[in-house]
């Protein structure tokens, strides 16, 4: 994993990212609710690890700076595409017996800018995405993806499949 120009040693034993939405729901009489998907929120990235040794002291001081610098960047982690993000919480304790440092984290995408993530040249499918859908959120066209792609329809796309977007 790494952010701005901070690598970890290991990526963290726990990483765990998630997106959510604010939907609205309004009645209709005489009809089913209406639900509208009003905004997405920035995603998140949160986790925990371990740094070991002399170096592990270092990181977590690095790591502490960068929070305090609330200044975004660059975060490249396992399980999303990269974001632009702010480190909003850094904790962290020492072990005196086996000279490691316990540390725990959390990520908040940075939506004040547009994003740059669609300049990107692959993604890596969720579930339940077709082309249609990461041609929306990425900027291109579906025809691109299923020519790039070797699609024989928009629904060939299963869950964790690389897509490559130009």
């Amino acid at each position: 994993m790494k952010f701005k120009n901070f690598e970890f040693p290991a990526n963290p034993g726990v990483i765990k990212a998630g997106i959510t939405s604010n939907c609205h729901s309004g009645a209709q009489p005489g009809k089913n609710s209406v639900v509208e998907n009003v905004s997405i929120n920035p995603a998140t990235v949160e986790g925990s690890g371990e740094f070991y040794g002399d170096d592990g002291l270092e990181a977590c001081t690095r790591l502490q700076k960068m929070l305090r610098e609330k200044t975004s960047g660059w975060l490249f982690a396992p399980c999303i595409v990269p974001i632009k993000a702010f480190l909003t919480d850094f904790e962290w304790q020492q072990s005196s017996k086996s000279k490691s440092y316990s540390y725990g984290f959390k990520f908040v995408e940075d939506c004040t800018q547009k994003s740059e993530t669609e300049n990107l040249s692959f993604v890596y499918a969720s579930e339940g995405q077709n082309a249609f859908d990461i041609a929306f959120e990425n900027g291109v066209s579906v025809d691109d993806i299923m020519t790039l792609n070797d699609l024989i329809t928009p629904f060939d796309i299963e869950e964790n499949d690389r897509v490559v977007l130009r």
